[in-house]
């Protein structure tokens, strides 16, 4: 058997691992957010996530230190990134093996961004050009995981990831209470699919409105996804494009 783990806020995770689980025989996919420390029996394991500020989102930090296999499972990993990947499909690597794990291969699969603080949604046709490399990938990746081919680990501007990675990356701790920036405006309807979509259960309805409970991941699932883009972070996302991936269906983020 094969068993997928994605982390995912606005789908493209989820894309990457719907694919790749369509083309592998027997594959389950489930959800990093769901993991309860169980052991995980399967021959090939594949971990698909997003870059968090050049490295791995705090979730799949968790997931790492706690995932349990057999030491003889085909580890690979995927991560999806708009703009530099950093070191965190490096720091994935180095993780599994401070645990006695290999990461048989490392993957890069470029995707459209959703962080709104920095840019708003790109255009649906270079969306479509970057959906349409994510599919060449994705067939390149199957073969190497049928096959349980060892690969090098992807690397792209190792250089200027090593001399900056700290700087950037120490604001991911900030991330769990970051959702003090998020803002409810008054065009909010109530409807409670922010409360409904958030995989850490960060959000709880009070009088008709999103609270959030400082556990956040920054996915951004609920400003991307509100029918009323009634969520925005702070004064950062005002006037911007929304973006969630549009192959996939919310109810399986």
């Amino acid at each position: 058997m094969n068993v997928i783990y994605y982390f995912t806020g606005t789908g493209n995770s989820l894309q990457i691992a719907q694919d790749l689980a369509k083309a592998l025989d027997h594959t389950e996919l489930r959800k990093i957010a769901e993991y309860n420390g169980e052991k995980i029996e399967a021959e090939t394991i594949g971990i698909v996530y997003p870059v968090y500020d050049w490295g791995l989102p705090l979730i799949v930090k968790r997931f790492l230190k706690e995932m349990k296999a057999n030491k003889g499972a085909y580890i690979y990993a995927i991560t999806n990134f708009n703009g530099m990947p950093g070191k965190a499909l490096i720091q994935c690597e180095e993780m599994l093996k401070e645990r006695g794990f290999n990461l048989s291969g490392g993957y890069l699969i470029p995707m459209p961004g959703n962080y709104i603080a920095m840019y708003e949604a790109r255009s649906e046709k270079t969306q479509q050009k970057m959906f349409d490399h994510e599919r060449k990938r994705v067939k390149e990746i199957v073969a190497n995981v049928k096959a349980k081919r060892v690969c090098k680990v992807e690397k792209k501007y190792p250089l200027l990831t090593q001399l900056l990675f700290k700087k950037i990356y120490q604001g991911v701790e900030a991330f769990p209470r970051a959702d003090e920036k998020f803002v409810v405006t008054d065009r909010c309807i109530g409807c409670g699919l922010c409360e409904k979509g958030c995989s850490v259960h960060n959000i709880k309805m009070k009088e008709g409105k999103p609270i959030w409970l400082h556990h956040c991941e920054m996915c951004l699932g609920c400003l991307q996804y509100c029918p009323k883009e009634a969520i925005e972070l702070g004064k950062q996302s005002v006037g911007k494009k929304r973006y969630h991936n549009p192959n996939v269906k919310r109810d399986f983020l």
